[in-house]
């Protein structure tokens, strides 16, 4: 038991800790005492309307105990900034202070001896003492014994021990040596309960990252941000190494910095409010995950997401985890669906759904002046696919939509909306030479079953009709359309209402 007490086995983990509160023990005692004392001081030395020798005294001791707490105040922050703790320096600033406030206790009191009075001021030092000290027990019962017999003959020497309690003065250094031994031990039992408080949390966490490490090969990278501890590590990277990051100051990662390097350059300002660590927890709070995708310009499309590890009482993320995926296939399926979806598959035109969808935005949005709608029509498909085929009747839709294609180019998209019909809608300032381009182009076709196409078309410009919406336009462009066809076989002589042919 004795030796349990005196000679206690320490794990280095909570022996780090006793030197850190240790530490910050003397820091706030220091303080406080340095600015109390001064205080006294002031207050003293206004109050007197002369000074002699013991007012000199009393104001020296006074300065002398300012000094030293506020050197000990100093040393004890300069200690605290190390990111590791030297177990010797703790020791050695305890130690020190313990013998200078010892000092200052003598120095303090010692005239109070010879009129019998109690040693208050070593009871005050004491206190103080027993709050930081750090030293192993036996270390500390040697010291204080050791102070006290120093501090005794130093007294003897003064006034001869005069008025000296002999028994309360043994008593106190007792007393003192026990007070830190079980400081100490309650040093030991705190620190104890915060290594094993971080252990569990450590252990949680670890789980957690086995977990993640458990499904991370779906994904290419994935790191873990601890906002508890500020650092960011590579989840499937086997050193696992931890990089600091400041909340405070720090908005990017290593991994988003790395990231930056090869993204492609119109992404980059929405890639890094995307990462901005400073917003990442708010924007994250209350959800599963924040999802984005980007382009890396080797490797094509990647979708970053935020998923949170845990979160704090007020459903802040404290812990979360990112992680990136190639997903440039998923997308290249996508884009496929997309573009059967509102494609048309035997000419490769928008389809009617794309046509709905385009038509749609501009009744929300508004025409411009330059706005044009075309609808063009196949002449005579009907008696193709009756004496020639249905390949015949194909061979001339994707004739005539090569031609609105080639002749339209990039002024605006063209769809096919039905059998053998077309509408565009475009961009341009002159509709006039976009259809006799369209002409030029029929006129010059040929085609494997047949020897000529021709088509009818019609035109609506908003720029001519300016108090016409969209719907209104498109009627327009119809109309137009089935009066050139009426003139087409009208020229050929078909009546179209007997033969039904179109």
């Amino acid at each position: 038991m004795i030796k349990k007490f005196f000679f206690p086995s320490i794990d280095k983990d909570v022996l780090e800790i006793m030197d850190k509160i240790s530490t910050k023990g003397i820091e706030n005692i220091s303080l406080i005492v340095a600015i109390f004392e001064a205080i006294t001081l002031a207050i003293f030395v206004l109050t007197r309307k002369s000074f002699g020798s013991e007012e000199w005294t009393s104001i020296t001791s006074v300065l002398f105990c300012v000094a030293t707490c506020t050197c000990g105040y100093f040393s004890a922050k300069y200690i605290l900034r190390e990111k590791k703790l030297k177990h010797i320096l703790v020791t050695m600033l305890n130690a020190i202070y313990l013998m200078l406030m010892s000092l200052w206790g003598m120095w303090a009191s010692y005239r109070r001896y010879g009129r019998g009075e109690q040693i208050l001021t070593f009871y005050a030092v004491e206190v103080m003492v027993v709050c930081f000290i750090a030293l192993k027990p036996w270390v500390s019962t040697a010291l204080t014994i050791s102070s006290y017999i120093i501090l005794y003959l130093v007294l003897y020497l003064v006034d001869g021990a005069a008025g000296i309690n002999i028994i309360n003065y043994s008593i106190l250094a007792l007393v003192s040596a026990i007070g830190m031994g079980v400081r100490y031990h309650t040093l030991i039992r705190a620190s104890q309960a915060t290594v094993e408080l971080q252990k569990t949390k450590d252990s949680e966490i670890q789980d957690k990252i086995n977990m993640l490490q458990a499904i991370a090969n779906i994904y290419d990278k994935v790191n873990l941000i601890d906002f508890v501890n500020n650092y960011e590590m590579s989840v499937r990277s086997k050193e696992q190494i931890k990089h600091d990051i400041d909340p405070v100051s720090q908005t990017h990662t290593v991994m988003s910095r790395m990231i930056r390097k090869r993204l492609m350059p119109d992404q980059l300002d929405s890639f890094i409010e995307y990462t901005n660590l400073k917003t990442v927890r708010s924007r994250l709070a209350g959800k599963r995950l924040l999802s984005d995708d980007f382009i890396d310009v080797v490797d094509g499309w990647f979708r970053a997401q935020y998923i949170p590890v845990e979160v704090d009482e007020n459903g802040i993320p404290s812990r979360i985890v990112f992680t990136t995926r190639n997903v440039d296939d998923e997308k290249k399926r996508e884009e496929r669906l997309v573009r059967i979806a509102m494609t048309d598959e035997l000419t490769r035109l928008f389809n009617r759904r794309s046509y709905e969808e385009d038509l749609a935005s501009y009744r929300e949005n508004g025409l411009d002046k330059d706005f044009i709608i075309l609808s063009a029509d196949v002449n005579g498909l009907k008696k193709v696919n009756d004496t020639i085929g249905h390949a015949a009747g194909d061979e001339l839709i994707k004739g005539a939509a090569d031609c609105l294609v080639l002749a339209i180019g990039n002024k605006g998209k063209v769809y096919r909306t039905g059998g053998d019909e077309f509408i565009a809608l475009i961009h341009a300032d002159n509709p006039q030479k976009i259809c006799a381009d369209i002409e030029s182009c029929v006129n010059e076709w040929h085609g494997k079953f047949s020897e000529s196409l021709t088509i009818s078309i019609g035109v609506a410009a908003y720029a001519d009709n300016q108090d016409l919406n969209v719907n209104e336009l498109e009627k327009k462009a119809d109309n137009e359309m089935y009066q050139a066809k009426a003139r087409y076989y009208a020229a050929k002589g078909v009546d179209r209402r007997a033969s039904g042919k179109r």
